[in-house]
């Protein structure tokens, strides 16, 4: 059910905060990842494709994770665990990387490929061709157990995960549609299937978000878990891409300025902000807390720029503060950890460390 749209004019509101770049070597760097104070990206310095992580505690200092002759690429990331494809043996694995215990666990060892992870705590999912087609497959840290999540014979890719629920793109009624499953049931369910092409899907607790192109070109929707309903977040003649989401905030591309650029919806205001709009190449956000990465061209090549926000920008609504009791008491839910001060597996399988703010966004409807 679609409640309602926001229909965008080119003119935003800009956020409050202060740009920075974090990496300009040589070559391109891009699909940045953040968790916490972890930034992580793929990078082309050295000629192929590796995995660099800049720490922005420890003296803000670059340590690359992956190094070997043949790419890395597609990284993932939630707390202390890097999730990435790896093409060492000639066709790409599921590696993960703790940077607690700097160890690197190979996920996956099948001929075939397996491609796009992403990562919640304890559970990594990702793509795989192992049976002739794409499926979405899960992995389990804690228990060292392979699910196989889609049997069905079309195509299902670009997954996502937050908590208990998978999320994926899924081609079986013969265009892009966005499905979820969820893991302590076994169950599969449709999210949207509308004509148009549903695609990219993102995941935080309650919230699901993606790219559709029902109006014609590239939108944001949203969908809400628990009330069942659907929402436009943005709809513009110029195309919004790439959404990412973080403590019931949305972030993706845009091109209604020159270029694209980086724009914020709050889902407990339902307020649209510009983040960035320093350069006309500014691409795949991700976003943690108050701190949001993208790729950059603005120098002639790909590079990572953050945009931390200022902390009076974060004004949460008094009837969302009245929200925080109910969803302290629904222990069935099982919310991710995106905190800053929660790292690490353990924490990210608990309800202990999650701040009070991201409880509120969690609970909005």
């Amino acid at each position: 059910m679609v409640i309602g749209t926001v229909s965008c004019s080119a003119a935003s509101e800009t956020l409050n905060g202060t740009e920075q770049e974090i990496t300009s070597a040589y070559g391109n760097q891009n699909s940045p990842v953040i968790s916490g104070n972890y930034i992580v990206w793929q990078d082309q310095r050295k000629g192929n494709w590796d995995i660099t992580l800049y720490d922005l505690l420890s003296g803000r200092a670059e340590v690359a994770l992956f190094s070997d002759l043949k790419d890395e690429v597609e990284p993932a990331i939630s707390g202390s665990c890097v999730a990435i494809s790896n093409d060492m043996r000639g066709n790409y694995d599921i590696y993960v990387y703790d940077l607690t215990s700097k160890k690197k666990i190979q996920i996956t060892s099948d001929k075939a490929s397996q491609t796009e992870p992403a990562i919640s705590g304890d559970k990594v999912v990702w793509t795989d061709r192992r049976n002739q087609n794409m499926d979405i497959y899960m992995y389990d840290l804690t228990s060292k157990k392979e699910t196989r999540i889609t049997t069905d014979g079309a195509e299902q890719t670009q997954p996502a995960i937050s908590g208990n629920i998978i999320v994926w793109k899924d081609t079986r009624n013969g265009n892009d549609d966005i499905y979820m499953y969820e893991i302590n049931t076994g169950k599969e369910t449709p999210v949207v299937t509308d004509p148009a092409e549903q695609t990219n899907p993102a995941i935080e607790g309650n919230y699901i978000v993606w790219e559709d192109r029902r109006a014609g070109n590239l939108d944001i929707y949203m969908y809400d878990i628990f009330k069942g309903e659907e929402k436009a977040v943005v709809t513009n003649p110029s195309p919004q891409k790439t959404p990412a989401i973080s403590d019931g905030r949305i972030v993706w591309a845009d091109g209604r300025n020159k270029g694209t650029n980086i724009f914020i919806y709050d889902i407990a205001t339902g307020q649209e902000k510009t983040v960035s709009t320093a350069s006309e190449y500014e691409s795949n956000p991700s976003i943690s807390g108050n701190k949001i990465v993208w790729q950059d061209k603005r120098k002639g090549t790909m590079d990572i720029f953050m945009f931390t926000e200022d902390s009076s920008e974060r004004e949460i609504p008094e009837a969302e503060e009245e929200k925080v009791e109910t969803v302290e008491k629904n222990t069935s839910w099982h919310l991710p950890c995106n905190s800053r001060n929660c790292i690490g597996i353990s924490c990210c399988n608990s309800r202990k460390g999650q701040e009070k703010k991201k409880l509120i966004h969690i609970a909005s409807g």
